[in-house]
């Protein structure tokens, strides 16, 4: 699943929460279930910022091979 779906289906899993008006056995499952949403939002960030990471790495290394410092 995309890092916008996640995003989309935890934003309307806390609503629900948000609202109160649960049974507390759904509310726990919606609990739970945000949580790995959380986590999981939380490691495609991670994974991207790590891409971004590596291919800057290298730009900025070339520009000092370059003698053009940013």
């Amino acid at each position: 699943m995309a890092f916008e779906t996640h995003m989309k289906e935890l934003r309307e899993l806390t609503q629900k929460l948000e609202q109160g008006n649960l049974p507390l056995e759904e509310a726990v499952q919606l609990y739970h279930k945000g949580m790995e949403l959380a986590v999981s939002c939380q490691e495609e960030l991670q994974t991207a910022k790590l891409q971004i990471s590596k291919q800057t790495v290298p730009a900025q290394e070339q520009e000092v091979h370059d003698g053009s410092e940013a």
